[in-house]
């Protein structure tokens, strides 16, 4: 504690400075916050969308994998029972090009999910940041 009026004067002249740097920090972050408002927000809003459109194409890329699939399980069982149908050599290459496509599946799979959790975990991360009291 100042005891001294020359101590005292000292401090207000640091507490002053304090103040001042502090009014410096606080225009700046104004600025960056109104430029995130303008131009990040939206950005922001964007990149979800658009990741939110890669999630219901790779849905539908599921769904159409799924179909396929069927509608050759059940041109194999066609051919088992002696049915009209492609030969069997024609379903093993139908089921050769299958299996690819399922292995490109899976690894764009694995990639979205990576990409989903990370998505998720930021987002999480800057709605808690933003949203937590000082």
């Amino acid at each position: 504690m100042a005891t001294a009026h020359v101590e005292m004067h000292g401090e207000h002249r640091q507490w002053l400075g304090d103040s001042s740097m502090w009014r410096d920090d606080l225009t700046i972050w104004e600025k960056e916050t109104d430029e995130a408002l303008l131009d990040g927000v939206r950005k922001l809003e964007e990149a979800l969308r658009e990741h939110c459109r890669t999630l219901q194409t790779h849905l539908e890329a599921i769904t159409a994998e799924e179909q396929a699939l069927k509608d050759h399980e059940h041109a194999l069982a066609e051919y088992e029972r002696g049915g009209p149908g492609d030969g069997l050599l024609d379903m093993a290459r139908t089921h050769q090009e299958n299996a690819s496509k399922h292995a490109q599946q899976r690894q764009a799979h694995e990639r979205l999910k990576k990409q989903h959790h990370t998505v998720m975990a930021h987002w999480s991360l800057l709605l808690k940041a933003l949203t937590q009291k000082t």
